[in-house]
């Protein structure tokens, strides 16, 4: 084909990426104004576990803030919170009947008339008190959340009585089908909103508070106005719901409105294995109709399975870095093997190693989190950036297949067809579908122009052949990595409500079209099938076994180790090796790059230079594709910044300079090695 027309088509796609750059320019923006790292404590958990341990929670809440926590989540106060602070007597109510029925018969007289003639279960709950405060705080919090009817009231024996004959909260749900017969023994509870005293103390000891509010069962939402009071008179910012969200399934708009008219930030909580968010009813829909208002949660229940406490920091150092979760979410250790006062100290210790981490990587960790721009590229940018994905593979195809300029014409009017069908005309989303062809097209683009390169330049010198390697290798791969980022740029992908879903396909299918390259490239005058033919017909020698041996340990580990789920274990020596380079670098580069990748193509270039056999490009070859896929695919993680990415791929080329060194050198002592054998025989 012309050159003329592989350079024009190099151009337009120079050209279409520098106009797809606003979304780039998005993400980078709202990253930009995502600096801020909020570590939160559970304060009911803490509370627990200082009782628990004997201590005084006041010189523990001391501790914290010495450190640079100020922020505390607070739950909502429940009728079993109150029975274990000795507020209130609570029972289910035939229990409560049989044993009045003893012990003290005018309370079971008064009870009986009370419920005379209504349909109340034994397992509904009594609630029980004789101070007037805690009975004046009962009957306006119980009316708030239920029907007049769902709530008898009786007075005996100086006591004042509540007997909710409705629905509650179902606690330690059964998860075997045999116990979920036995329902009536299950304990149940209610929430009654926030302790308003606890939250104006708190606040005057200079805490923050993030607000943990759950649904009720019961029917009414007149409840609903105790939050917007709550957040109103405490400046509360962000909002983390412990369980459903309020009013869910059917009466969101209150909270809905508390949300957009108060600014706040909603705390989406990341699963355990990082793929979106914990889902609660109600969640989906309420940050979709109040436009994203959202940031990532980090919640220290996901690692309490780890026995280390090394690893639950490097898990929070990576959650924040890595992962951009910028709410630190932490509950006290639950260690069985430790007694509570050990757990507790261990608690702290680690917040206190975790929050000087990040303020010494640069993060803000005494402002408040920046509400996000939820603005979605528009159609124009997203025909620019299919239109550098047609360019890209015409461009593929110009060098691999050489075309015809009447083939060629007729793809690129298909292609640009498409494009502008897709964009302008179908209003559907294709920001995955371009993301994962990219992730395909340029680490597929960039190996093959590194085979036609050795193929065609056998006179440039080795030092020479290496640079260019390399620089084919970066550029190219780098351009892939931009039109990832560009195409999911919106803060779905920054907050993980959208992911990625093209892993395995993006890590094979690069592997498998370079071996078409493979032997398009080097097909000769013989054709493609001849030299298929030709290769599976040939004597391997010690070196071709050598690197098919190599390639394939490589392979192994690749396959094992790519996607979101791994079947490879994570090995004491491994972590401590993560943790050892993250003290160098801002993210740890990745293994693929620097013991696959860079030693690889280095080796490839040197091995093809000295012995021209080209068997060896396409063994060596695939762990460059390794490499190449690793690049564009760090930046397949929306919820990761780009400057995150960008220092991890550097660190992978410095990194992988001294393991590339350490593999030519190892070349060499082979090579010696060999020639002294020979020279022997």
């Amino acid at each position: 084909m012309n050159v003329n027309v592989k350079r024009l088509l190099w151009i337009l796609l120079a050209v279409t990426l520098v106009l797809s750059c606003s979304g780039a320019y998005l993400r980078l923006t709202n990253e930009k104004n995502n600096k801020t790292v909020v570590t939160a404590v559970d304060y009911l958990e803490l509370q627990k576990m200082a009782d628990s341990a004997a201590m005084d929670l006041e010189p523990i809440l001391d501790r914290l803030q010495k450190a640079g926590i100020n922020t505390l989540g607070i739950k909502e106060l429940s009728l079993r919170q109150m029975a274990y602070n000795g507020q209130v007597y609570l029972a289910p109510l035939g229990q409560f009947m049989s044993l009045n029925q003893l012990y003290q018969p005018q309370i079971w007289k008064d009870c009986a008339e009370a419920t005379a003639g209504k349909q109340v279960g034994p397992d509904k709950l009594v609630v029980t008190s004789d101070q007037l405060s805690t009975i004046s705080f009962l009957r306006t919090r119980l009316s708030h959340r239920f029907l007049p009817e769902q709530i008898i009231e009786f007075t005996s024996s100086g006591k004042t009585f509540f007997i909710l004959n409705a629905e509650l909260v179902q606690l330690d749900k059964p998860k075997d089908t045999v116990n979920k017969q036995n329902t009536a023994f299950q304990e149940t509870d209610a929430r009654l909103g926030f302790d308003d005293q606890l939250i104006s103390h708190l606040k005057a000891r200079g805490f923050s508070i993030i607000l943990r509010p759950d649904n009720n069962t019961a029917a009414n939402l007149a409840y609903l106005k105790e939050y917007e009071k709550a957040i109103r008179d405490n400046d509360v910012e962000t909002i983390i719901f412990a369980n459903e969200v309020s009013g869910a399934p059917d009466n969101l708009g209150p909270i809905e409105k508390i949300v957009e008219q108060n600014n706040m930030t909603v705390g989406i909580i990341e699963t355990s294995v990082q793929l979106k968010y914990v889902e609660q009813k109600g969640l989906t829909q309420l940050i979709q109709d109040t436009n994203y208002p959202i940031n990532r949660v980090y919640s220290s229940t996901n690692d309490e399975y780890v026995q280390e406490a090394s690893e639950r920091y490097y898990r929070w150092v990576r959650a924040v870095v890595d992962r951009s979760n910028r709410i630190l979410y932490v509950t006290p250790f639950k260690d069985a093997k430790l007694n509570y006062s050990e757990n507790m100290e261990n608690t702290l210790q680690m917040l206190e190693r975790f929050q000087s981490t990040i303020q010494e990587m640069g993060f803000d960790t005494t402002g408040g989190l920046q509400r996000l721009n939820p603005e979605v590229p528009g159609r124009w940018h997203y025909l620019m950036v299919s239109l550098s994905l047609l360019f890209g593979v015409l461009l593929y195809l110009a060098y691999l297949a050489r075309p015809s300029l009447k083939v060629m014409a007729m793809l690129f009017i298909v292609g640009l067809t498409g494009c502008l069908g897709a964009n302008l005309i179908l209003s559907r989303d294709f920001s995955q579908l371009y993301a994962l062809a990219a992730a395909i097209l340029y680490p597929t683009l960039s190996t093959l122009m590194l085979l036609i390169y050795l193929r065609d330049n056998p006179h440039h010198s080795l030092i020479i052949k290496m640079f260019c390697s390399l620089a084919i290798i970066l550029v190219i791969n780098m351009a892939g990595a931009f039109t990832v980022v560009t195409s999911m740029a919106d803060i779905r992908y920054i907050m993980n409500v959208e992911f990625f879903r093209g892993v395995k396909l993006a890590f094979l299918v690069p592997l498998l079209l370079f071996i078409l390259n493979y032997f398009v490239v080097f097909s000769g005058d013989d054709g493609f099938r001849q030299r298929v033919m030709e290769v599976l017909k040939m004597q391997p020698t010690y070196l071709a076994l050598l690197a098919f041996l190599i390639v394939g340990a490589a392979g192994y580990y690749y396959l094992v180790r790519s996607g979101n789920t791994t079947a490879a274990q994570i090995s004491t020596l491994e972590l401590r090796f993560r943790e050892t380079l993250e003290t160098w670098f801002m993210a740890r580069p990745r293994f693929k790059e620097f013991l696959i990748a860079y030693p690889a193509l280095f080796a490839m270039v040197y091995l093809y230079h000295r012995y021209k056999h080209d068997f060896i490009l396409l063994m060596l070859g695939l762990g460059v594709v390794i490499g190449s896929v690793s690049m564009v695919n760090s930046f397949c993680h929306g919820f990761t910044a780009i400057t995150v990415s960008a220092s991890r791929t550097v660190g992978g080329l410095l990194v992988g300079m001294v393991t590339v060194a350490g593999t030519l050198i190892g070349i060499w002592i082979l090579e010696q090695i060999w020639k002294r054998i020979i020279s022997v025989r």
